[in-house]
């Protein structure tokens, strides 16, 4: 088999599976359709693995570009498969394949989701690799309507109405998307990245007004589904009314995958530096703002959901500065923190289902609820403090050496301190929801499975808490081999090897200090000044209209700061 055929196996094995799925669903079930269906689950999310072990010895040789089925590159469709792509493809099989499991025990399943959630697993590994415009467009295309078929399966009036939102605001921005990619077509002739850097450096003004307003329409649409200030308010609700394994797919994957495809289309455009720049800054502002809004929330999966969105700061902010080390940051937070996020998604939307409420001031008692659900040696609860430790920076988790990373890029600048900021108010968020492990208030219900909300006959199988404690283990394990998975990243990236450690004094000096300014911050949170405060914050007005100005407004920012530097 050649390199390129190997290529595109991580796209073409989930597609075999979803047909498998698909099939099942037409035998309207029975032993035949759950055989059917674990099989294209298993062709879709297993087998990649085998391919991306066997391309490893070519990537790290230098990676491969080609067409598909070999056209020609002015009309096919170009690949690139190197180390970003691998890296890339292994973030969306973890999350992916932990998130499935978890789903085979707690919903939702049959075919029909297994289909789609595999079609979604396919368009995240083409979006990996591709290298021309119109075959980005089609794979976030596909991305975008897989994503809105998740959400909304859970069947919650809210996931509708969210599902929605989520449709009509990002369809509107991949309008702006074809129109960045008709202005480089007019201006260049072609769609793949390296033809259009070669026509733009060939023309006098590179390509002048039109190629500066396509770079801000095509950044600006991507940047909505990576949800940074001030796109990014679609994202609360998605995450927080999904089903918790596609909270967890959703947080964990998709939300990064678009960053890394946007980070290579960029490279090619003269003014991609700057675009990129740009978004940094605003992925610095997103880090810091959203935890805010965390800290204000009182249903935990919402105050998840805020969390997506500030951590995805921290990557945006790494990524922006464009170079190879930063690159390796920016990849290793969004690597670890598809592991803790997932974990924190499918540990508190076990504990909330159980419990029957999702209000953090109200649940408590967790770990008698989670005994009662068939969770004897409470491996939930492990799982959630391991989730929860980790995206709080504190060592020895894998949160601590990959936020210290971002932070040693910006040693010393506002953004240093904005980000320091970000992680106190993380620390005080996390010990807010932390006290649903409290003991029970006297006069609660005795048995969780009366609460009203509570998932009637809830029990805690083996593969939900498998899927828990694959991603903790992974969480400890990148954790304390920290060193060693910065240097493999850094070497597919060809970055320079990083410098200093994760376990140095001065970042464990910092980790201290983080703690103790959080725990300052929880205190004023839980104050009654701060509870008014916080429920200030909840009660802001937010609207579609809203959603639809912020994206237009960041465009034209985006696009007047562009013609500036041009």
């Amino acid at each position: 088999m050649s390199d390129s055929e190997l290529a595109m196996l991580p796209v073409f094995l989930p597609l075999a599976g979803a047909a498998l799925s698909l099939l099942a669903k037409a035998l309207h079930g029975g032993a035949k359709a759950r055989a059917l269906e674990d099989s294209g689950a298993f062709i879709g999310l297993a087998l990649p693995w085998a391919a991306l072990a066997a391309m490893l010895p070519r990537v790290l040789a230098g990676g491969v570009s080609f067409t598909v089925s070999g056209w020609s590159g002015a009309i096919g469709i170009a690949q690139r498969f190197d180390g970003l792509t691998w890296l890339v493809d292994v973030l969306g099989l973890t999350g992916a394949g932990a998130a499935y499991l978890y789903s085979r025990g707690n919903g939702p399943k049959g075919p029909l989701f297994t289909t789609v959630y595999l079609i979604q697993a396919s368009a995240l590994a083409m979006t990996a690799a591709t290298a021309d415009l119109f075959n980005l467009f089609v794979c976030l295309e596909i991305l975008g309507l897989a994503s809105y078929v998740l959400v909304a399966s859970s069947e919650k009036p809210g996931a509708f109405l969210a599902a929605f939102s989520y449709l009509a605001v990002s369809s509107a921005a991949m309008v702006f998307f074809l129109f960045g990619l008709f202005g480089f077509y007019r201006v260049t002739g072609t769609l793949s990245y390296e033809g259009i850097q070669a026509a733009l450096v060939a023309l006098p003004d590179g390509g002048g007004a039109i190629a500066t307003m396509s770079t801000a329409c095509l950044a600006a649409a991507i940047a909505i589904r990576v949800a940074v200030m001030p796109v990014y308010g679609w994202l609360p609700d998605a995450h927080a009314l999904a089903p918790h394994a596609v909270s967890a797919i959703l947080s964990g994957v998709l939300i990064k995958t678009p960053l890394f495809a946007l980070g290579r289309l960029l490279g090619y455009l003269p003014s991609g530096q700057e675009a990129m720049a740009l978004i940094g800054s605003a992925g610095v502002v997103t880090a810091l703002a959203a935890v805010v809004v965390a800290l204000s929330q009182k249903d935990a999966k919402r105050l998840l959901a805020y969390h997506s969105i500030s951590q995805i700061g921290y990557v945006v902010a790494a990524w922006g500065l464009g170079a190879p080390a930063a690159m390796a940051a920016a990849f290793l937070h969004a690597f670890y923190h598809a592991l803790f996020k997932g974990l924190l998604f499918l540990s508190v939307g076990t504990i909330t289902d159980a419990a029957g409420t999702r209000n953090v001031y109200e649940l408590r008692g967790a770990a008698g609820t989670l005994g009662k659900s068939g969770d004897r040696f409470r491996l939930v609860g492990v799982a959630y403090a391991v989730g929860a430790l980790s995206i709080m920076a504190l060592p020895p988790l894998n949160g601590f050496a990959s936020k210290n990373a971002i932070g040693y890029l910006f040693k010393g600048g506002w953004r240093y301190w904005a980000l320091f900021a970000a992680g106190a108010c993380t620390v005080a968020s996390f010990l807010k929801l932390s006290m649903i492990f409290l003991p029970a208030r006297r006069g609660a219900p005795a048995d969780a499975a009366g609460v009203a909300g509570s998932v009637p006959g809830l029990r805690i199988g083996g593969t939900m808490k498998a899927s828990m404690l694959i991603l903790a283990s992974l969480c400890v394990a990148t954790g304390l081999f920290a060193d060693a998975t910065t240097a493999a990243v850094s070497r597919l990236l060809g970055a320079p090897p990083p410098a200093g450690g994760a376990f140095t004094a001065a970042n464990l000096l910092k980790a201290l200090q983080t703690l103790a300014l959080g725990a300052a911050v929880f205190g004023l949170a839980m104050s009654k000044p701060g509870k008014r405060l916080a429920a200030a914050i909840r009660g802001r007005p937010r609207s579609f209209a809203g959603l639809v100005m912020a994206f237009l407004g960041g465009l034209a920012v985006l696009a007047a700061a562009l013609a500036r530097f041009g």
